[in-house]
């Protein structure tokens, strides 16, 4: 069986070439000769037409199919297909691409033996709250989350690394609505040497309902209006703070850590 699927997947790469197109699923079925069948499904993380790797998929799951009295036709369909034009390879084989093969093909792997919801993946998200800018996909999904379209911020704008949740900090400000000059996090105080921002969050009021639970300290009812900053601190670290609501006199402000440039 392994060599007749061998010759399918084979024959069925070139086609994908010659069309500009990738698999991103495929079924080999099986039909005996008394007349049953069985049939094996294998996904890729993206659009691949590669047959060692597709046959190295293939292999981990044809030792489990019966042959039963003998194999009289095997069928090899992709089910799932996507655009994957030629591009250009670099002389010595290696660069960045080759390593986004490579991880690509790592997930296909884990994806095809431990169950495509068990690896999972982020994918991008159309909402301007941070907390829900991208979700988690199984790695082998075609179909990525519902989304609206937004203008996206730049990179640069955003942190490497984001927290679970915002934290509060204690933050003081010569000015009400202008940036710390000061703030202590998780018992440690920065004082505030360089400040950008305010970069303005409202909330997503069309989505209230649609909210996932969050602690209830940090959000009760409608996320109200946030107001970011990007600060660095006197030993050259970089946070991402924002003040909670609008400022109001007498009103204690609350300030919150969201992420970390470095």
């Amino acid at each position: 069986m392994a060599l007749a699927a061998r010759h399918l997947l084979e024959d069925l790469c070139r086609r994908m070439e010659l069309a500009h197109q990738g698999a991103r699923r495929m079924e080999l079925t099986l039909y005996r000769v008394d007349g049953t069948h069985a049939a094996i499904a294998i996904g890729a993380s993206r659009p691949e037409r590669h047959p060692g790797h597709l046959e190295k998929l293939l292999a981990e799951k044809l030792d489990g199919l019966d042959a039963g009295f003998g194999v009289e036709v095997m069928v090899l369909a992709a089910t799932a297909v996507d655009p994957l034009p030629p591009s250009q390879v670099s002389l010595n084989g290696g660069g960045s691409r080759k390593e986004t093969e490579d991880l690509a093909r790592l997930v296909d792997r884990l994806g095809n033996r431990l169950g495509n919801r068990r690896v999972m993946g982020l994918a991008p998200y159309a909402s301007h709250i941070p907390e829900r800018a991208c979700r988690e996909v199984p790695a082998l999904s075609a179909n990525p989350p519902d989304a609206f379209e937004v203008d996206r911020p730049r990179p640069r704008d955003r942190p490497v690394h984001l927290l679970p949740w915002p934290e509060p900090i204690e933050a003081m400000a010569p000015v009400p609505d202008h940036a710390p000059v000061m703030f202590r996090w998780r018992r440690h105080r920065h004082r505030v040497v360089h400040a950008e921002g305010p970069e303005r969050v409202g909330p997503e009021w069309w989505l209230a309902e649609s909210y996932p639970e969050r602690p209830a300290d940090i959000f009760s009812g409608q996320p109200p209006v946030r107001d970011y900053y990007r600060v660095e601190d006197s030993e050259g670290r970089r946070f991402w703070l924002y003040r909670e609501g609008f400022y109001r006199p007498g009103v204690p402000t609350r300030w919150f850590l969201h992420g970390m440039f470095s």
